[in-house]
């Protein structure tokens, strides 16, 4: 990418940052809890949850796979879902209907990616074990098939005919399509975790389970910058985004923290919040029972809202809190306290609203800008593992563990 169509610079980055200079946030002090901000919003929300006992809001009930759905993706038209389970198949089917368009077959493992390509053209699947099927949705063949080491996560290309791939051992897969002419990149050893493409398409961050993040150049195929535990985090790292502005990767890892790094310099910006703190030692009576309180709790999904000029992020943890965070602020405009962990964040396209997919099952809408919440969608009897929301914003998938997948019509603006 030329320097020239490099985006304004993020007003983190403004003068030089040494490395050593990792930014705390001891004290928040605009933290708006949503349940206390006012006692109501959150009675309102406590009465909905009762309420919804029984309730079904889904329009659309796929009940196809006999084990727990792990992975789910909606077409860029709305009419598909691809789903895919422990029951080791992968299913394309019709939003509306829930007809079977595709049952994909052949897997070896449980399928955990299942996802359409930039223009719906392709369908790609992948097992836990390392299998992965290439499927040409207009005729519904295999074009191609792959086996890798062990695979821990899949990612399409946002433009381009281009599949990558993580190993447990390090390397990095990537295929042209429908071709199948496959690069690897080399690793290191170290399990890879996670991946992000960065909006330039060219770049590609990349989460491992020492802690590390890498900054590969897609071009040549070569790892630009690494951010080292020895500044960022020090264990795996689970959950990674990058911001509009192609400069800014929000992180988060087991150790607790969520940390702001450049992908221009390979820097920690700031680390937002670390979970891993113990504000009260005195409170904890012996070594032991401080490590079990720092590893209690951590970020388990972040979203950027993709708004070029507010930078605004959602993290959510295991313990059930969603923070809404002002990034060029380094402070938290919402908390939002639930009872149940949260395993997805999204926000709809071209609004405020955030998406939260929960283990109590129950997908929850909230306002952005206040953190009150807007609407409970309840149908699934277990937890929810993947979430997916459409170009449009209109229709949301979920997948969960009660062996089904389901549609909800998102008419909230």
């Amino acid at each position: 990418m030329r320097q020239d169509d490099t985006p304004p610079t993020s007003p983190l980055m403004e003068g030089e940052i040494d490395e050593n200079d990792v930014v705390y946030i001891d004290d928040i002090d605009e933290v708006i809890n949503a349940g206390d901000e006012e006692d109501g919003d959150m009675g309102d929300m406590e009465e909905m949850e009762e309420d919804g006992q029984g309730r079904n809001d889904a329009s659309c009930i796929f009940s196809k796979h006999t084990g727990s759905v792990f992975c789910g993706a909606l077409s860029k038209n709305e009419n598909l879902a691809a789903t895919g389970g422990e029951d080791d198949k992968a299913f394309v089917w019709d939003t509306v209907s829930g007809d079977i368009i595709l049952e994909c077959t052949g897997h070896k493992d449980s399928v955990t990616f299942s996802d359409f390509n930039h223009d719906d053209s392709y369908l790609a699947t992948g097992d836990m074990g390392g299998f992965i099927q290439l499927w040409k949705l207009s005729d519904k063949s295999v074009i191609w098939k792959y086996e890798m080491d062990d695979m821990t996560w899949m990612q399409w290309h946002s433009a381009a005919n281009v599949l990558f791939a993580g190993s447990i051992t390090g390397e990095i897969y990537m295929w042209k399509v429908p071709s199948g002419e496959c690069k690897i990149l080399p690793g290191s050893g170290e399990r890879l975790e996670t991946a992000a493409l960065l909006p330039d398409g060219v770049r590609l961050s990349v989460g491992y389970k020492d802690g590390s993040i890498r900054i590969w150049d897609l071009k040549s195929n070569s790892v630009m910058f690494t951010i080292a535990k020895d500044f960022g985090h020090t264990e795996a790292v689970l959950a990674l985004d990058c911001y509009v502005d192609n400069n800014l990767i929000l992180s988060a890892a087991l150790d607790g923290k969520t940390i702001i790094s450049s992908s221009q310099t390979g820097k920690v910006l700031s680390v937002l919040q670390d979970l891993g703190e113990i504000t009260d030692s005195n409170n904890v009576e012996d070594e032991g029972a401080m490590e079990e309180v720092k590893k209690g709790n951590y970020v388990e999904t972040v979203a950027w809202h993709k708004d070029p000029e507010h930078q605004i992020a959602a993290t959510g943890t295991l313990n059930g809190e969603i923070f809404i965070w002002d990034v060029a602020k380094q402070t938290v405009r919402q908390k939002i306290e639930l009872e149940d962990g949260i395993n997805k964040l999204m926000w709809k396209e071209g609004t405020t609203i955030l998406l939260a997919a929960s283990l109590d099952g129950i997908l929850r809408c909230f306002d952005g800008r206040s953190g009150v919440c807007l609407r409970l969608f309840v149908s699934h009897s277990a937890d929810l593992l993947d979430l997916s929301v459409s170009r449009s914003g209109m229709k949301v998938l979920t997948t969960s563990d009660d062996k089904t997948a389901r549609i909800f019509e998102i008419d909230i603006h």
